[in-house]
């Protein structure tokens, strides 16, 4: 089913004929954004914040699962740090706009703090920032936990099968964050195909669907498209260009053929 895609990804390469209008309120929720006002290199401020969320409402979904980064050199940041600061968002969220759901996660760093993290999360509550997921065909309840790698070294083999060993050990469902954006896959696709065969969920950011990092980031994420590696697309919004990007999946025949196959998990994060 996914090897009929390739024809339409390229727009320089192939125009497809193929006219769409994908409804993204469908997707019902992003699950990958950077709008807790000022923890990271999302959103400055509260107003900013409130803006971008009005947007994301704008284009249709309902539910929100805000991720700030957590790296332990340039983010420090704990739930302790994000919940007040969360917390004061919705607020001012409930206060200005329609109703809109809002979940904390975060988007962790691959790095012996998070391992540490995830030893630590069999000891005490409220260690990590996880999210739920009800897989919308199959009914199977998954918890959730976003992390990433460096964009510029790969990451070291063994940490991360640590890691991946310790997140499912625990009960937790990996999600990678946008896959297709690091360069060092690009052109050894074979990893992208471990981790999904070892239980990770590939995510791919709308920009990276729209072009915005580049051709040979587009052809991974169409690579794992094609092969049924990818079940969650995402905005991974820091700034309007993110939203504007998440706004041309409307006419993507690349995202219709998502979701009408089934395998796209965003509308059942959240539910458990």
């Amino acid at each position: 089913m996914f090897k009929c895609l390739r024809k339409f990804f390229f727009a320089n390469k192939v125009v497809s004929s193929k006219q769409v209008f994908n409804d993204l309120g469908d997707l019902f929720t992003d699950v990958h954004s950077h709008l807790v006002p000022g923890v990271d290199d999302g959103a400055h401020d509260m107003e900013t914040a409130v803006a971008l969320i009005q947007r994301l409402q704008d284009l249709g979904y309902k539910r929100l699962v805000i991720t700030p980064h957590i790296m332990s050199d340039l983010y420090p940041n704990t739930p302790e740090i994000l919940k007040p600061k969360f917390e004061e968002l919705k607020r001012e969220v409930a206060r200005k706009l329609p109703p809109i759901e809002l979940l904390l996660g975060a988007e962790y760093f691959l790095e012996q703090n998070f391992i540490d993290l995830l030893s630590e999360a069999s000891n005490a509550d409220n260690v990590l920032l996880t999210f739920p997921c009800k897989d919308p065909v199959t009914g199977e309840k998954m918890e959730m936990i976003l992390f990433e790698f460096a964009f510029h070294e790969a990451p070291n083999e063994g940490l991360l099968a640590e890691a991946i060993f310790k997140m499912q050990t625990s009960g937790l469902t990996p999600v990678l964050a946008h896959c297709a954006r690091y360069p060092y896959w690009n052109m050894d696709r074979d990893k992208l195909k471990e981790l999904h065969s070892k239980g990770v969920i590939l995510s791919i950011n709308a920009a990276t669907l729209s072009g915005a990092y580049g051709d040979l980031a587009k052809e991974t994420a169409l690579f794992a498209i094609e092969n049924g590696w990818v079940r969650m697309i995402c905005s991974d919004t820091h700034a309007p260009h993110h939203i504007s990007a998440v706004k041309e999946l409307e006419r993507s025949p690349i995202l219709a053929d998502l979701m009408s196959s089934g395998v796209l998990l965003n509308s059942g994060v959240g539910d458990f």
